[in-house]
């Protein structure tokens, strides 16, 4: 059913993880894809996930969230958008006092999610510090990926930026975890409104963070586009509910990462509200953390939103 739903209406065919050589009349190539970017072409997470222009990630239906309300480490598949497994994600268990702990804090709690390849590798760590009101989704880069990238310990700093003012980014994380931190997406709390920022980090200046895009969706909304400064949409996250009885009785949930302006929004958005610059990288693996901050803080049992009884839309069958 999920391979049906996403030929249907999410299918963009693959590509290498180099910007593509065909490009619309006016669109400019984004040298910073190959060439300025702490994850390269070759690091396995870029080979594995990042090279497809649109993945479908699906949480796992967990019972004891189902039938006990008992808040269990997630786990998610990665697909292609022909509905083949690339991967898939897991939040780290630590026991139980954690297990406990995780109750108690609900939406505040600190998370540590691994993403690996179908033979268990590590490619990616997703890390959430405890968080009152604004949480912090950081995208590291392991260890064994690193290849001479600086680390510092230095307050960051934020570039100046069209972008209205919000949240910034904490900088290093206080996890003790060993990697390259390649960005945050950083939650910005309004009332009714679902916002992110996005920072990527400065590959020459590891203290240095600029915003790339935004994300600012409406009350309820199930589509997440992100935004550069002039508005125009460079990706995107959207929730999709496949099935009305088993979204509401279980805590499974699929979500569409597209994240290649040219390939992955044919017959979605008029081309006219679609940027020409192509997300890097960094900029992808720093988009699919996200998709797990809004899984959490939006969809999750805990997050008071899980329940999704109006705007079901037709996905098939």
């Amino acid at each position: 059913m999920i391979r049906r739903l996403v030929i249907r209406r999410f299918y963009s065919p693959p590509r290498l993880a180099r910007i593509p050589s065909r490009r619309p009349s006016g669109a400019q190539p984004n040298l910073s894809f190959e060439t300025n970017s702490i994850i390269q072409v070759n690091d396995p997470i870029a080979t594995t996930i990042l090279n497809e222009p649109t993945i479908v990630v699906e949480r796992q239906i967990e019972m004891m969230n189902v039938f006990l309300g008992f808040e269990q480490a997630n786990k998610y598949v990665i697909m292609d958008a022909l509905g083949n497994r690339i991967g898939y994600m897991q939040e780290r268990d630590f026991g139980i006092t954690k297990a406990v702990l995780r109750q108690f804090y609900r939406l505040h709690r600190p998370f540590l999610v691994d993403v690996f390849d179908n033979w268990g590798n590590v490619l990616l760590t997703i890390k959430r510090p405890f968080s009152w009101i604004n949480s912090h989704i950081k995208t590291i880069l392991p260890q064994q990926a690193d290849v001479v990238r600086g680390e510092s310990t230095s307050p960051s700093i934020v570039q100046p930026s069209a972008f209205s003012g919000g949240p910034v980014p904490q900088g290093v994380s206080n996890l003790g975890e060993e990697g390259t931190l390649v960005g945050e997406s950083v939650q910005n709390w309004h009332l009714w409104r679902r916002r992110y920022e996005l920072f990527q980090r400065d590959q020459s200046n590891v203290d240095t963070f600029a915003q790339f895009a935004k994300i600012d969706a409406p009350f309820l909304s199930f589509e997440f586009p992100l935004t550069d400064q002039d508005g125009r949409i460079l990706a995107s996250v959207d929730r999709n509910w496949v099935g009305l009885g088993r979204e509401l009785f279980t805590d499974t949930g699929v979500y569409v990462v597209r994240m290649d302006s040219f390939r992955s929004f044919e017959g979605v958005y008029p081309r006219e509200l679609v940027s020409n610059r192509v997300l890097t990288l960094d900029q992808r693996a720093i988009l699919l953390a996200n998709a797990v901050s809004i899984d959490f803080d939006y969809f999750s049992r805990h997050s008071g939103h899980s329940g999704g009884l109006i705007g079901f839309g037709d996905y098939g069958e």
